[in-house]
């Protein structure tokens, strides 16, 4: 699997280690280290895993991947000139290692861990899957989900973040995936690129330099993406558009929503209920679909394995405490995103017959100079769900109450999490249904441990 060879080549690294030796695994968390692994010593602002060799070596770790050897056990060592990039040319090189794994490559301003997670259920029905865990999507997260391929595996599932240009073209680079999806084009990250266009351009890396060999599967009602272009064999998805698997008949109910699509792919019309709420999820079902299909998955069986779809945590994550309901969609947040999360409440509100609509969200980052426009169209996304109550907290956050106590809904701007938290206590009823909703660093799931498991995690 993991032989020092492999590693000594794919990094140009100095070893007295065996070339034959090899590794149990390779691991970047000197915490998880476990015997006969390779322990890579990456640095970044916060951290230098240089400190913690000696500690992965008393765990068992079988040698150590350093730019630095002072100190450590010379015959334990492969010394490298940046790990980072020693690390990404180890899954690059075993990603290349194992050429009849197909790997499926997921990017787009929202939805691509859901989408990921549909894809990997899907293709699970036939094929022996792995996938991104969580959202390990960038530079060391895609290496991570690379280097657990497995002798059975058959098909890697992998999820490509980026906050400017050139990051997913060093992705694709790395992952060499056979099919790209595109799930969209939306306002993320508008502070580094500045405007859409520029944000649809650092999408569309993902299609360079791909050939017939290749299957590009594309969001067709996106405005953005229906100007890209590839070598790949293109398959289209949507509701709107006159898709390749198009879906019709989208009913939305409180516990998930069912649709109907025609595929040009199987020639097959079929009907899906799943237990996922809204039309942006029926959008990252056909994505899934239209993979599946591809893959030669038959639409009964995908139909099936949406029916029992499990998404990744704090993804509109529906819990129930008790008469209240929770809408945990805390991982992240865009003004696309937030609107979505809104018409949900909505949704399950009305599904429900009872009860009021409560909103606690919090900043979105990295909108640069459109961040406060774009938080006043939250505001207004609020008040046209008919959301009851508001909280905010977050600089940023406060354009959201503003916008909303404007148009009529009852607003709370408050310091933090914490008195988001007591006011939250104060104010909600049975029956409630409340949505949780910010950027990931604002951390607003923890308001739901402090109000309803007493946890201030």
């Amino acid at each position: 699997m993991f032989t020092v060879k492999l590693v000594t080549e794919a990094t140009q690294g100095k070893t007295q280690l065996p070339a034959s030796l090899e590794f149990t695994g390779i691991t970047t968390d000197s915490r998880a280290v476990q015997p006969g692994q390779l322990f890579v010593a990456l640095k970044g602002e916060k951290f230098d895993g240089h400190f913690y060799c000696a500690k992965a070596l008393q765990l068992g770790a079988a040698g150590v991947l350093v730019k630095k050897t002072a100190g450590l056990p010379q015959d334990k060592t492969i010394q490298v000139a940046d790990t980072l990039k020693a690390y990404q040319a180890i899954a690059h090189a075993y990603r290349k290692s194992s050429p009849l794994v197909k790997v499926v490559a997921i990017t787009g301003s929202n939805g691509k861990t859901s989408t990921k997670d549909l894809i990997a259920t899907a293709l699970a029905s036939k094929y022996k899957v792995i996938k991104t865990e969580a959202n390990f999507n960038n530079e060391i997260g895609l290496p991570k989900t690379l280097l657990t391929i497995a002798p059975d595996t058959q098909i890697a599932v992998v999820e490509m973040g980026m906050r400017g240009f050139g990051q997913i073209r060093a992705l694709k680079a790395l992952a060499e995936p056979d099919t790209v999806v595109i799930t969209n084009v939306g306002e993320t990250h508008m502070e580094l690129l500045g405007s859409m266009e520029n944000i649809a351009k650092a999408k569309s890396e993902i299609l360079e330099n791909l050939t017939a060999k290749n299957d590009a599967i594309l969001n067709g009602d996106d405005p953005y993406i229906q100007k890209m272009h590839t070598g790949a064999n293109t398959t289209t998805y949507g509701i709107i558009s006159d898709s390749a698997v198009k879906a019709s008949k989208v009913e939305v109910t409180g516990v998930g929503t069912t649709f109907t699509y025609t595929s040009k792919v199987s020639g097959k019309t079929q009907y899906v209920d799943m237990p996922l709420i809204g039309r942006h999820n029926v959008m990252n079902a056909l994505a899934a679909i239209a993979v599946a299909e591809i893959y030669g998955v038959e639409d009964e069986a995908i139909a099936a394995s949406l029916h029992q779809a499990v998404m990744t945590e704090k993804r509109q994550e529906i819990l129930h405490f008790g008469n209240i309901t929770a809408i945990n969609d805390a991982y992240n947040a865009s003004p696309a995103s937030m609107q979505t999360a809104c018409n949900t409440l909505e949704k399950v509100v009305a599904a429900q017959g009872k009860g009021r609509g409560i909103a606690v969200l919090a900043d979105m980052l990295e909108l640069g100079k459109t961040s406060h426009d774009a938080h006043a169209r939250v505001g207004g996304y609020v008040a046209q769900a008919g959301i009851k109550e508001l909280i905010t907290y977050g600089t940023e956050a406060k354009a959201i109450s503003e916008a909303a106590g404007k148009l009529g809904v009852k607003v709370h701007q408050v310091e933090n999490k914490e008195a988001a938290a007591g006011l939250l206590k104060q104010i909600m009823q049975p029956d409630d249904v409340i949505l949780f909703k910010g950027s990931h660093s604002m951390a607003v799931d923890k308001v739901i441990d402090l109000v309803f498991k007493g946890e201030g995690k």
